[in-house]
């Protein structure tokens, strides 16, 4: 693996920005049966998230619980989450939580055949599964904030679209709300 590979896994994996809201989607563009899934998220720095997925659940995590709201309006309380899950919106905002960086547990890495190449402020990055050797992919690297904006796995394309970088009075009281509802809970 070359040194700019290296630099920006490195970085990658260490990005943790102290604030971010958009939306992200996962699609099967080759497929018309497969369904993917959007939604929209805030990210606060200390681990506090506010996830919603279209027509589905929102995800309220802090470090101190999480809850988890059905469309239907019910709520369940559980323990925070160590780990979060290694898929959309976290694997793109937090890349240490991806399956791109070529660790023993992940599903795919950089190609170090291939240089990353810089368009637009962004790093475009050819990834090889590891998994299945004869799929390519690529990441598409915010180039200052290291977070993922685009992942082509093979049939997978994962987006990410970040419409804010600093919270607005609405993002802040959001922020209130995780803090004040979201408790621990005993599993």
């Amino acid at each position: 693996m070359n040194r700019n590979h290296r630099r920006l896994i490195s970085s990658m994996a260490g990005a943790d920005p102290a604030f971010l809201a958009g939306s992200f989607a996962t699609d099967y563009p080759a497929s018309s049966s497969q369904e993917g899934e959007r939604g929209a998220f805030r990210y606060f720095e200390g681990g506090y998230w506010d996830i919603r997925i279209d027509g589905g659940p929102t995800f309220q995590l802090t470090p101190n619980g999480s809850r988890i709201i059905q469309a239907n309006g019910s709520a369940e309380d559980g323990p925070a989450m160590t780990n979060p899950p290694r898929r959309p919106p976290w694997s793109l905002v937090l890349p240490r939580h991806s399956t791109f960086l070529g660790r023993t547990e992940d599903d795919w890495q950089l190609d170090a055949g291939w240089p990353a190449t810089v368009d637009a402020g962004s790093w475009i990055v050819p990834l090889r599964s590891l998994e299945a050797p004869g799929f390519k992919g690529t990441l598409t690297v915010n180039a200052s904030l290291y977070v993922i904006t685009r992942a082509q796995l093979g049939p997978v394309l994962q987006t990410l679209s970040i419409d804010r970088t600093a919270p607005a009075q609405e993002d802040l009281a959001v922020l209130e709300s995780l803090k004040s509802t979201v408790k621990h809970s005993p599993v």
